[in-house]
């Protein structure tokens, strides 16, 4: 099975509207017919209280992923934190160690699950009903590791490689 995001990347931003809650709801409906409310969102809800995420991801079928991110699968759900004490931006993994995604002022876009995206991540969620593992599936281990801990082992590596 080949998820389906291209009709969903190149939108323009609008809260409320066209914004990363309306990405994720058309990628579940399009790729596994999962229906995900479009919830009422005021500008920054998540600076008034309101938990949007937190308060409504367990009652919509998605569980929590306790596991290394290596073991991370498309089409999992991932809820970050900008500015935030509350998760208030969410995205969907894809093949390949990409997520689409549509971040505040910006299109909605396809990109690398890396860096500053992982370092904004308060939790990875999987849908009850999505059981999608490509064929072949592997995984670079090195590519979920944040930056500066890779720049470690590469440096650490490089000296071995010296000492020789």
């Amino acid at each position: 099975m080949n998820l389906k995001v291209d009709h969903l990347v190149g939108f323009e931003f609008n809260h409320g509207k066209v914004d990363c809650l309306t990405t994720i709801r058309r990628f579940y409906w399009d790729n596994f017919d999962i229906p995900i409310p479009n919830f009422a969102r005021p500008e920054n809800w998540w600076n008034h209280g309101l938990d949007l995420y937190g308060q409504n991801y367990h009652r919509l079928g998605f569980r929590a992923v306790h596991t290394h991110p290596s073991e991370y699968r498309p089409g999992d759900l991932i809820l970050m934190a900008f500015r935030s004490k509350v998760a208030n931006h969410a995205g969907v993994l894809l093949e390949g160690g990409n997520f689409l995604h549509h971040f505040a002022y910006r299109t909605s876009c396809v990109e690398p699950y890396t860096g500053r995206w992982r370092d904004l991540t308060v939790g990875v969620f999987r849908h009850k009903d999505v059981d999608f593992v490509p064929e072949n599936a592997t995984s670079n281990l090195m590519e979920h590791l944040p930056q500066n801990i890779r720049e470690k082992i590469d440096a650490a590596a490089a000296r071995v490689s010296d000492a020789r």
